[in-house]
């Protein structure tokens, strides 16, 4: 019925999609944290507009990366590694 894509792909296959994927998201995530630090004004436009506060934007910006990295380390862990002898 459903073969995991573990048997469907050689290990290293898998290892090489599973780093372009982690560098993609890297850089991604750059961009991310980038623009934040970039856009945040430091005083507010208009007085009906409130100011964002700085330290809610960079918590904002800072959970997805640990969610992230925790994510990544789960799914290095299911790698089917090669066994070298």
């Amino acid at each position: 019925m459903f073969q995991s894509p573990s048997t469907l792909l050689p290990p290293g296959l898998l290892i090489a999609l599973f780093w372009a994927l982690v560098v993609a998201c890297v850089v991604a995530q750059a961009f991310i944290v980038r623009a934040v630090f970039r856009t945040l004004p430091t005083t507010p436009t208009s007085n009906a507009v409130p100011a964002p506060r700085r330290w809610a934007e960079v918590v904002q910006v800072l959970l997805p990366i640990v969610g992230l990295v925790a994510v990544f380390l789960i799914a290095w862990r299911a790698l089917p590694l090669p066994i070298i002898p």
